[in-house]
């Protein structure tokens, strides 16, 4: 099973793309930071441990041609008990003879005979395993006799030295890395913020109706953001021509096709009245059927190209009381619904239900919701429309106790040309397509729903009410 990459937004692309350079650099600094660190604990160290060789060879002295050191005991445990930790030290007379300290501690790596008697050496070196770090220090046994230095060797475990080093770059490492999450936190705010338009944008054609295809407004964009919409605002240019073009010809089509149908309509009632019983008859008949259905389907195309988006209905808005329309529309398709012996009515609440529409297009909508009805129900049957006002809404229904449409096809009708199977009835498949149409140009909600007790079929059409 292939693997699907996730999306990722610009503000993490954006983070990921900074957090790795801003780790990189974090950890350069931090090993530079603990290289210097440990230079100057080095050199602090080194300095304490120079003192302590001068302290020690201040109490070299000389008696009777022997070297001794006169070290008193408070002193040498204060040696011992540094805070630093404890020290080693080792001091030799001019013939490498012991004189005191600790015997196992090694000699410097450089006895070279260029030795100066003044000269301080620092080196590294190991005591009864253990890394030492110590100074060499030799000291004239008496100056200008020629007679020799005495060495002095100072030295202590490099671990002291490690863990302050390791303490200075963690408090310089904390701040470093605090800075950088808040660096981080910067950007991603930051970046939230740069990319606010964007989200207005988005909101902006979120909020959109389908009909609405005006330019979008370029005013607050970035100029980054500018090019793109000058290419969203040039697309829907071109599909708004498209539109308008389809619209256009569709409804030329259906103008043109009008005036024939509706001769060969007369002339085929005509020959009807006039053709005795017989074959061609029941075949002029069958024309005339067709003929009707021709006369609807064009009388349908025409309807949905006025609903369909960019037909620039706004001209054509006016207040309307929904339900004097829907009790008008009730009472004109009377007659269709006494041919077929359906029991049509209107129940609606007393007052006016006010409304903001395109008178032609609302009675477009009552018209087909109630040919489908009746077309749709059996003969015996019963059609309801209703008028419901509510607080912000006018809601319009028509009920039928029909065959009713199945649960998995309700939203399928609503499609342009598609009928349920099994009807038994001739239709074009736009009627339903129509109401939606000229619902959403007015801002109104369909839903189908199950008549009383599972029966039938409910269209609800819910209209923002007028204030």
């Amino acid at each position: 099973m292939p693997r699907t990459r996730r999306a990722t937004t610009l503000r993490r692309q954006l983070i990921a793309w900074l957090a790795g350079p801003l780790f990189i650099l974090w950890s350069v600094s931090t090993v530079i930071d603990y290289d210097i660190a440990k230079r100057f604990v080095n050199l602090a160290y080194d300095r304490a441990l120079l003192d302590a060789a001068l302290d020690v060879g201040r109490q070299v002295k000389v008696l009777n041609d022997r070297v001794y050191l006169d070290l008193p005991e408070p002193a040498l445990q204060i040696l011992q008990t540094r805070d630093s930790g404890q020290l080693i030290y080792l001091v030799t007379g001019p013939d490498h003879d012991y004189v005191s300290g600790e015997p196992d501690l090694q000699h410097p790596p450089d006895e070279s005979p260029e030795t100066t008697a003044d000269r301080v050496q620092y080196y590294d070196d190991e005591f009864r395993g253990l890394v030492i770090r110590a100074v060499a220090l030799r000291v004239p046994v008496q100056p200008g006799s020629g007679r020799g230095a005495v060495l002095i060797q100072v030295a202590e475990r490099v671990t002291v030295r490690d863990e302050f080093a390791r303490q200075i770059l963690l408090r310089m490492a904390l701040p470093q890395g605090t800075l950088i999450l808040l660096a981080g936190l910067a950007v991603w705010y930051g970046v939230g913020r740069g990319l606010a338009p964007l989200s207005t944008l988005r909101g902006e054609i979120e909020s959109r109706s389908h009909r609405d295809l005006s330019a979008l407004s370029e005013e607050q964009a970035p100029r980054e953001v500018r090019p793109l919409i000058h290419a969203m605002n040039d697309l829907l240019s071109r599909l708004a021509t498209a539109i308008a073009t389809q619209q256009r010809f569709i409804a030329d089509a259906a103008h043109q096709l009008r005036t024939p149908i509706a001769g060969l309509k007369t002339q085929t009632e005509l020959a009807l009245r006039q053709s005795p019983p017989g074959g061609a008859h029941e075949a002029l008949r069958q024309l005339q059927t067709a003929t009707e259905q021709s006369a609807r389907l064009v009388n349908q195309l025409l309807s949905l190209a006025r609903a369909e988006p960019g037909a620039k209905l706004g001209h054509a808005v006016e207040r309307l009381d929904l339900a004097r329309l829907a009790r008008d529309a009730t009472t004109d398709w009377v007659p269709r619904a006494l041919a077929r012996r359906i029991d049509l009515g209107y129940d609606g609440e007393e007052g006016t239900a006010w409304i903001e529409g395109d008178p032609f297009l609302v009675r477009d909508l009552l018209g087909n919701l109630l040919d489908n009805a009746i077309r749709y129900t059996q003969q015996g049957g019963q059609v309801t429309v209703r008028v419901v006002i509510e607080r912000d809404a006018v809601r319009l229904s028509v009920e039928d106790n029909g065959p009713g449409i199945p649960e998995p096809e309700r939203e399928r009708v609503f499609e342009r040309f598609y009928r349920v199977l099994g009807t038994g009835t001739e239709g074009c498949g736009l009627g339903l397509a129509i109401v939606r149409e000229i619902a959403s140009s007015h801002r109104a909600e369909v839903a189908l729903e199950p008549g009383a007790g599972g029966r039938g079929t409910v269209v609800r059409v819910t209209f923002p009410r007028a204030g």
